[in-house]
């Protein structure tokens, strides 16, 4: 993968009523990324491992070499989940073996995954300390799924016409307002106790708001007659 090879198409023209969405390209060859099973798990899944942590070679001239690695992470994660890999299956058996060993090996997958998540929603990493614990009751299953979801509502995937071994992954920016959110729930982040924080929970714990970025984009779009 090509890294760094990200651009922001967000045209401020539009105003600020219409705001077009931005975003980002990686310059990905198939062969690197297809065999999911021949990875090591704990490169995307366990921030406590050497796997995960990467070499830094490749990502030298990246501005910000660690949101560029979960990038990175976060494409072996999209090749695994359209091609024929039970890729909650292998987790889940990784978290079965590890926690033999290692004490709330779970809690540390669960972070990574929202991490996962956040990036994809933000584009911030790591993510906002407040913002995990809107994922701490959700199950590894549950956010294996929600991860699965959210990439694969910003991803279109181009034959690069300059070598039949790559492609261009495309990334949509559709990001959350979540001041927005926030005065729309009538609610305060840090204080959990109260119903509407409770219904602002199942509302953020699903891709919805996502896929209403995402219809209200299509609205611009055809709008403007693009």
């Amino acid at each position: 993968m090509e890294h760094c090879y990200c651009y922001d198409f967000t045209k401020q023209s539009y105003g600020p009523k219409i705001k077009k969405q931005g975003c980002k390209l990686f310059k990905v060859n198939i062969k690197d990324f297809i065999n999911f099973e021949k990875f090591e798990i704990h490169m995307f899944i366990d921030p406590g491992s050497a796997e995960f942590e990467l070499s830094s070679e490749g990502f030298e001239e990246c501005q910000d070499i660690e949101t560029d690695k979960a990038w990175f992470r976060l494409m072996h994660l999209l090749f695994g989940f359209r091609g024929e890999y039970d890729v909650k299956k292998i987790i889940l058996d990784d978290i079965k073996l590890q926690a033999r060993s290692i004490h709330n090996y779970a809690l540390y997958v669960i972070d990574a995954l929202s991490e996962y998540i956040e990036l994809l929603r933000t584009g911030e990493y790591p993510c906002d300390y407040n913002h995990k614990k809107f994922y701490e009751k959700m199950s590894v299953e549950e956010l294996v799924d929600l991860l699965k979801e959210e990439l694969l509502a910003r991803v279109t995937i181009y034959q690069d016409p300059n070598s039949s071994k790559a492609v261009i992954v495309e990334i949509s920016d559709y990001y959350y307002d979540f001041d927005a959110l926030y005065k729309e729930y009538k609610i305060d982040p840090e204080d959990d106790s109260s119903e509407a924080y409770n219904d602002f929970i199942k509302y953020i714990t699903t891709s919805e708001h996502t896929r209403h970025l995402k219809n209200k984009q299509a609205k611009y779009a055809e709008m403007r007659g693009e």
